[in-house]
């Protein structure tokens, strides 16, 4: 896997490749590296396997490109092959590569310090959105890939779980069809939260990961965000209030949206779920037991999250 790898870099990227080390993270264990030229610069290389097309990877890396050079986002810096590709696709793989962002991953002592970093994760989410409004008008995706349309739910297959968690499928996919509110759409993250993020040494807060966006509405990007803070037994209310504040002071949720915020939370924390006990069936694994606290917790409190978007306002 490695020397293929470094023939990739060689011949697509005249990369002179002085070390490539396997990097932890990521959905399979050996697709993320990090590359160190002759010359010392530092790159990460993704190597992975993709349940979408190449179309749908080549917008998500676009749209990565123009956070980076347009919006000055801060994200990793998508790199260039010779030929000006976004991703070579090899066989069933496909490789790309970005900037190495040099820092560290929130500990729980810096989420719980003070508000500043959750309030910076908020705004940061929020001016996603906003970029993304004006990129999502400019491409093309497959009504079957845009999540949370009928094409979407009709390839929801739920098979062989917990009965709790199946009640909360078919309770939540119920509201949602029914929803008559015209949510905005764009291309989300999609998995936006603590871990996915990289402090550096002067303070700022990068965003990394972005091969699980996809097209839906952006209130669902927020609900991602928000189970993963509250999933936190002892600070996660707190938490969630400190996000909300940085999202909501760039870009104000609209009525409908803090309406249905609590149902799309329940509801992309069983997806969460669901896929995550696909993936090891370890039902005792803590965090699989914390996300089931909360998903019992937000079944009891039907506006816990909607009560904690309004204290912004007072």
């Amino acid at each position: 896997m490695r020397e293929r790898i470094i023939k990739l870099l060689s011949n697509e990227y005249d990369f002179s490749v002085d070390r490539l080390n396997l990097l932890e993270g990521g959905f399979r264990p050996d697709e993320t590296y990090l590359l160190i030229t002759t010359d010392q610069v530092k790159y990460v290389v993704k190597y992975i396997e993709y349940s979408h097309s190449l179309e749908h990877l080549q917008s998500i890396l676009q749209f990565e490109k123009l956070l980076h050079d347009s919006y000055e986002y801060l994200c990793p810096q998508i790199i260039l092959s010779s030929k000006q590709q976004l991703v070579i696709r090899d066989d069933n793989r496909f490789l790309f590569i970005q900037t190495f962002i040099e820092g560290v991953e929130p500990t729980r002592e810096i989420l719980d310090k003070d508000d500043i970093y959750l309030h910076k994760m908020g705004h940061l989410l929020a001016q996603w959105r906003i970029a993304s409004r004006e990129y999502s008008s400019s491409i093309q995706i497959e009504e079957e890939d845009r999540e949370l349309t009928d094409q979407w739910w009709k390839k929801q297959t739920i098979q062989n779980v917990d009965p709790f968690l199946l009640s909360n499928f078919l309770e939540c996919k119920k509201y949602l069809i029914n929803l008559k509110a015209n949510f905005e759409r764009g291309l989300i993250h999609n998995d936006f939260h603590a871990n996915n993020s990289i402090m550096t040494n002067d303070g700022n807060i990068f965003i990394i990961d972005f091969v699980d966006a996809c097209q839906s509405v952006f209130v669902a990007d927020l609900a991602t965000s928000l189970f993963h803070l509250l999933v936190d037994q002892q600070n996660g209310e707190h938490r969630a209030q400190a996000f909300l504040q940085g999202y909501q002071q760039t870009t104000p949720l609209i009525k409908e949206e803090i309406n249905a915020l609590d149902m799309f939370v329940r509801f992309k924390l069983t997806l969460s779920i669901i896929e995550d006990l696909r993936d090891s069936n370890d039902t005792d694994h803590p965090f699989i037991q914390s996300c089931f606290h909360l998903l019992h917790k937000l079944n009891n409190h039907s506006t816990l999250v909607k009560n904690l978007c309004l204290q912004h306002y007072f």
